[in-house]
């Protein structure tokens, strides 16, 4: 009885600690999204009604047919609203089918902090509840997308309007998942400051690749010619070509030894015109 007495204090007392920090402090706990093996944030909080409510997630660059590109850092906005309430908070992880970390977060926005939880996931959490208008509030945070073959990332989040009572009572969680698939960049040529009488026809193939790529354009005059690959930070990772060239077209087959699996731009320059295209290398 006496082992039975002090087992029932003690959940008691951790409770009652949690519960009075959440009350205390209003900062963001990590490890109540909803997520597989973790409760959401209606766990502590709840009671309150609203007549229209809900979270949103949304991206810059957009999460297009719900897929990001990987590699990509994403600029997310998670907005959470409830009609008749003006303060908000939220927690929010990214993960894979596994049920662990994918991607990356980082530069948390204004009202925001990254936090572990218990079972090591990383959070995107609030730092305090914090002061919406109408009737809604937006958390902003970077996430980075993952390397090539990652599959699906799951984001699961719950949001909460709190009623500033200083308790839990009269609080309406929002807890949800948005999933965001593996996408595949789109072969196209984006074309910035083109001169058309000197490189025009730009192709890189094959893409997806795996150990070589062959570039192929045309030129109109006699032209030196620069191709390089340039990450998705816009990083310079190698030169692959820098020599003159004659009029007419040209085609060269490069070897990608040495790079990494991802995605990354071939860009090709020459007397002022620039032409780019997305590649994805895979190994």
């Amino acid at each position: 009885m006496k082992k039975i007495i002090t087992t029932f204090s003690v959940f008691t007392i951790s409770c009652f600690l949690s519960t009075a920090f959440i009350v205390k402090d209003s900062n963001g706990k990590a490890g109540y999204t909803s997520s597989p093996g973790e409760q959401n944030c209606g766990a502590c909080h709840g009671g309150g009604s609203s007549a229209t409510s809900g979270v949103t997630i949304s991206a810059t660059p957009s999460f297009t047919n719900d897929e990001y590109i990987p590699g990509t850092v994403y600029n997310v906005t998670l907005t959470v609203a409830a009609s008749g309430f003006t303060r908000f908070g939220f927690g929010c992880e990214v993960l894979n089918t596994s049920n662990t970390n994918m991607g990356t977060l980082q530069s948390a926005g204004t009202g925001v902090k990254f936090i572990n939880a218990f079972n090591g996931r990383r959070n995107a959490t609030h730092t305090s509840a914090q002061t919406g208008s109408s009737g809604q509030y937006a958390f902003t945070f970077q996430w980075v997308a993952p390397a090539v073959g990652q599959g699906d990332a799951i984001f699961y989040y719950c949001g909460n309007a709190v009623n500033g009572n200083g308790n839990t009572s009269g609080d309406l969680p929002i807890p949800g998942t948005y999933t965001v698939n593996e996408g595949i960049p789109t072969v196209t040529t984006s074309i910035s400051n083109i001169k058309a009488e000197q490189v025009s026809s730009v192709r890189v193939f094959p893409n997806p690749t795996s150990d070589y790529v062959s570039v192929a354009f045309a030129l109109k005059t006699n032209t030196q010619v620069l191709v390089e690959l340039i990450d998705v930070s816009g990083k310079r990772i190698k030169t692959l070509v820098n020599e003159n060239q004659s009029a007419g077209n040209f085609e060269k087959t490069i070897s990608l030894d040495g790079i990494e699996a991802g995605v990354y731009f071939v860009k090709v320059s020459g007397n002022g015109a620039k032409l780019s295209q997305t590649m994805l290398l895979v190994k």
